[in-house]
């Protein structure tokens, strides 16, 4: 220790007597011309006084972390491992009990468009939309919530399609719609930088989003929509191809992948395919308060009210640890298969009521 001062007070020595050396040195030299370019060469030399002094404070570092390199090992990994599991934690919120609410009287609005706004909002805005996060975020490690998410606005763009195609609308709202599903195509995963490139700047999903529930609440500002079968069976069309499209990748995967001891894929088709059945059910209920006469006219209530039922248990179904064990299996569960039923009998309802709608419509 004493060895250790001693060479630490002569480096101060040192330090100070070619200080007071080099001041006086510039104030001699400043009596002469061209005294600018002096001072400039002064400061200069300061500045590499002061990188010579940097370059040590990062030896000393460097040394101080070559010995204390167990502490490191043990407290960087930890601390890690809770911020990101905490963190995740307080994030991840699959809430399938919020919905929209539907007004309990017929108004001139066409509510399916305001369901769908809310949908967006809810997601973007009430939570965090967690696809696009980086590393640096504690979300990242969440892969349950991003699938979700991803399937519910998924849900809000086919239907945005459909609908693309009303008769009965105005210019206005055909660029509102259009608009609406141009910007939910938009990929869910862009934070701030584009895929393309790594410097390259781009909106983020968050941003296009929004901007998606804002054209479908101008839906109803730009004109009156008078629901017709035509519309309704459309959009039915579009909900039985997309179940049919999820029924369709959970077979394949149960039958493809079924075997594996560990399967760390089927809990993300699982949570992406409720994300999708919830926004389904949510604007089923709207499509219901939107196209009651028809759907009364038709004689398609029950299968109506199972389409609803059967979205809702899709949407609600859930387990601690999704499981895509053998079908012949005793002691392990195949959750895939439960939630196709539950997926499938939503598509049957959907069929039926399509049947039913184009007997109405025959019989006019």
């Amino acid at each position: 220790m004493q060895k250790n001062d001693e060479y630490l007070n002569k480096d101060k020595v040192e330090k100070n007597i070619w200080l007071k050396r080099m001041d006086k040195i510039v104030k001699m030299l400043l009596t002469y011309p061209y005294k600018e370019k002096i001072r400039q060469i002064y400061m200069r030399l300061k500045k590499i006084k002061l990188k010579k002094t940097t370059i040590r404070f990062i030896k000393k570092i460097s040394k101080w972390i070559s010995s204390s390199w167990k502490i490191i090992l043990t407290t960087v990994p930890s601390f890690l491992f809770f911020y990101y599991l905490i963190g995740s934690t307080f994030v991840e919120n699959m809430d399938v009990s919020t919905g929209y609410a539907i007004p309990t009287e017929k108004t001139s609005k066409f509510e399916t468009t305001n369901s769908m706004a809310f949908i967006i909002k809810r997601e973007v805005d009430g939570k965090m939309w967690t696809p696009n996060l980086p590393i640096i975020f504690p979300a990242y490690a969440l892969d349950n919530m991003p699938n979700f998410q991803v399937g519910i606005i998924e849900a809000v763009r086919d239907i945005s399609s459909s609908m693309r195609k009303f008769i009965g609308i105005s210019e206005q709202q055909k660029k509102d719609i259009e608009e609406a599903y141009t910007l939910l195509r938009y990929s869910p995963y862009v934070w701030l930088l584009s895929k393309k490139s790594a410097f390259s700047i781009a909106p983020s999903s968050n941003s296009q989003y929004r901007k998606a529930a804002k054209e479908l609440r101008k839906f109803n500002q730009d004109g009156l929509y008078v629901p017709t079968i035509s519309d309704l069976d459309r959009i039915l069309q579009k909900i039985s191809k997309g179940l049919l499209e999820l029924t369709h990748k959970n077979e394949e995967h149960q039958q493809e992948n079924s075997s594996n001891w560990v399967d760390f894929k089927a809990d993300n088709l699982f949570y992406h395919n409720r994300g999708y059945a919830f926004a389904m059910w949510q604007i089923s209920k709207a499509l219901a308060f939107d196209f009651k006469e028809i759907i009364l006219s038709s004689e398609a209530y029950t299968e109506w009210t199972y389409l609803i039922s059967s979205l809702k248990k899709a949407s609600e179904y859930k387990t601690i640890v999704i499981r895509n064990g053998d079908p012949n299996g005793i002691f392990s569960p195949n959750h895939l298969i439960i939630q196709n039923y539950y997926l499938s009998r939503a598509l049957s309802s959907a069929e039926k009521i399509r049947n039913l709608l184009s007997k109405d419509e025959n019989a006019n």
